[in-house]
């Protein structure tokens, strides 16, 4: 589902845009906020995060070009509404995602939904691509020697050949290169401490991921790894725009 905010100083259009968007049949949007001036609609979206930005042109006496100001590689699509023609329509059609005229016509604003969706589209598999080529270029790492604590005695282990890590209760399962599986009397935070840590990568609060085994990262509604097993572990959301510098970051070390 995709989120979009609405900032227009006049309250029917509001309405009018948030009922198109919200029972459009294309695709799910979420009104995630609505402002009726430039300085409240920038903190909701800084707030919301949203995908789509609907803003008038003239808004209160302020143009809202402005905006490139603010937020000068925007993150989200902007689409420009407005009743006034004195605007020069070409630049902002260039600079935008998107125009729409007052009073908004729904056969204008599918069509603009269908092009910001090839957009989205597109944007998502360059941006896998150049994850997939970010993690897969990274130098294999060396690994050491570490002992752990099982039920019947201790096992003696290269990092090098942990593929993944994971938590169970109050201890943690480490699963090797070749799939074989330990049962570590030890909690994933205390796992981690004595995992070579630039070697390792917490995906998540449950997981810690072998850098060298993580064969591409996958941008989708729930973002993932996938290890070299094929196996795929979910990517927090607030790791999401920064794993593959994190990941360089560690090699780095």
């Amino acid at each position: 589902m995709l989120k979009a905010v609405i900032i227009d100083d006049k309250e029917p259009a509001i309405k009018l845009l948030a009922g198109l968007l919200t029972n459009n049949s294309f695709m799910k949007i979420k009104i995630s906020g609505t402002a009726s001036n430039l300085t409240d609609g920038v903190e909701i979206i800084k707030k919301t995060q949203p995908d789509i930005v609907f803003l008038e042109i003239n808004i209160q006496g302020r143009n809202s070009l402005e905006i490139y100001k603010l937020f000068k590689s925007p993150t989200f699509k902007i689409i420009f509404c407005t009743a006034n023609h004195q605007y020069p329509i070409d630049i902002i059609r260039k600079s935008a995602s998107g125009y729409l005229q007052k009073p908004i016509n729904n056969i204008e604003l599918q069509k603009i939904l269908h092009k910001i969706a090839d957009e989205l589209l597109k944007e998502q598999k360059q941006l896998q691509l150049e994850d997939m080529i970010s993690l897969q270029s990274c130098p294999i790492p060396t690994g050491v020697n570490i002992l752990l604590e099982v039920d019947n005695g201790f096992i003696i282990i290269n990092t090098r050949n942990i593929e993944y890590c994971y938590g169970k209760d109050s201890c943690s399962v480490v699963v090797m290169n070749s799939q074989k599986e330990f049962l570590i009397n030890k909690s994933l935070k205390e796992l981690q401490a004595v995992l070579t840590e630039k070697q390792f990568y917490k995906p998540n609060k449950t997981y810690l991921a072998n850098i060298h085994y993580i064969q591409k990262f996958v941008r989708s509604k729930e973002n993932y790894v996938v290890m070299d097993s094929g196996f795929v572990i979910p990517v927090s959301v607030r790791l999401t725009s920064v794993i593959s510098k994190d990941i360089k970051g560690k090699i780095a070390q």
